[in-house]
């Protein structure tokens, strides 16, 4: 299995030195968990940046990481994570891009290198720390992460049919797959709706049924969207989109959409005033933040075999 030779490479010590050596570990100059946790982000999203660099991958801030940099110059102060987003066929070749493309302490996580990881996103995961949730522990990795959203411009009839249309050539999506750590009413529904997602694969096998979707689909205005199963639905125009810009976030330039204004304004309305203090908190059911960890999944690294006390690496 691939998650089994991830394990295997990435617990090996010899390692140290394929680490994103430009980029600089520094978590533990932040004096709060959280901020240690906001350090170990910064660096995944300046990883991920220069990857993208590299690869001429296109990819933009998004929700909360976006709002930070236009509202707050980099995080917003009681923010947990990092969302960007990417065009489907930019998202499928980062997703493809081969193991020495990534550093050895940072985890590309998919439903194909973590087994019971089933998002319809991918995210990029800190080795060593983690993140206590209240419902969990989960099976799949905790560590701090980035999430990385795939998104499509696609028509209206799309839009409106968003749980049937991806399952049309080119996107050519598979029903979602049941694990065994979610609740019995989420079993249930993926049998339910995966059976019947089934049946309409099958029909779309028969040309005529492929062409009549094919058209149905085609109708209407184009705008960005996060791609379905994603149940995150506001849609952008591509004029507020591209050509892409870029904005400062940390003291770090990070590429953004055209019209950050537009964006945020559809996103949350009224973005540059404050929540109200009882609402300055995470989006997630955070229980505890672990900087340096430990982190019980196997892509796991140990801090203290790689770092001493203050933080530096050892044998460097």
């Amino acid at each position: 299995m691939i998650y089994n030779t991830y394990m295997n490479n990435y617990r090996d010590p010899n390692y140290i030195s394929n680490f994103f050596s430009p980029i600089p570990d520094n978590r533990l100059s932040g004096n709060t968990p959280l901020r240690q946790t906001q350090l170990i982000l910064l660096r995944l999203l300046r990883i991920f940046d220069g990857i993208c660099r590299k690869n001429n991958l296109r990819y933009w801030l998004d929700s909360g990481t976006l709002l930070g940099a236009v509202r707050h110059g980099g995080f917003i102060p009681w923010d947990d994570d990092v969302d960007v987003v990417m065009p489907l066929d930019d998202f499928r070749k980062f997703k493809n891009l081969p193991d020495d493309e990534f550093p050895k302490d940072v985890f590309l996580q998919t439903e194909k290198t973590d087994i019971d990881f089933i998002c319809p996103w991918a995210k990029l995961r800190d080795r060593f720390s983690y993140i206590e949730e209240a419902e969990g522990p989960y099976p799949y990795s905790q560590a701090a992460s980035i999430d990385i959203f795939p998104v499509v411009f696609i028509t209206d009839a799309q839009h409106k049919s968003r749980n049937w249309f991806g399952f049309l050539p080119p996107y050519n999506q598979k029903p979602e797959r049941i694990v065994k750590h979610l609740h019995l009413k989420s079993k249930v529904r993926i049998i339910v709706q995966g059976n019947i997602q089934r049946l309409f694969i099958l029909l779309l096998k028969i040309p005529f049924i492929m062409k009549f979707f094919e058209k149905k689909y085609s109708k209407g205005d184009k705008e960005w969207e996060k791609m379905p199963p994603i149940r995150w639905n506001k849609r952008y125009k591509d004029e507020d989109i591209f050509p892409l810009s870029t904005i400062i976030f940390e003291g770090v330039e990070f590429s953004c959409p055209a019209n950050p204004h537009n964006y945020l304004t559809n996103l949350y309305g009224d973005y540059m005033t404050l929540p109200p203090p009882e609402k300055r908190c995470s989006d997630h059911a955070v229980v505890a933040l672990f900087p340096i960890g430990p982190n019980p999944h196997f892509s796991a690294l140990k801090w203290s075999d790689y770092y001493d006390e203050d933080g530096k690496l050892k044998n460097t």
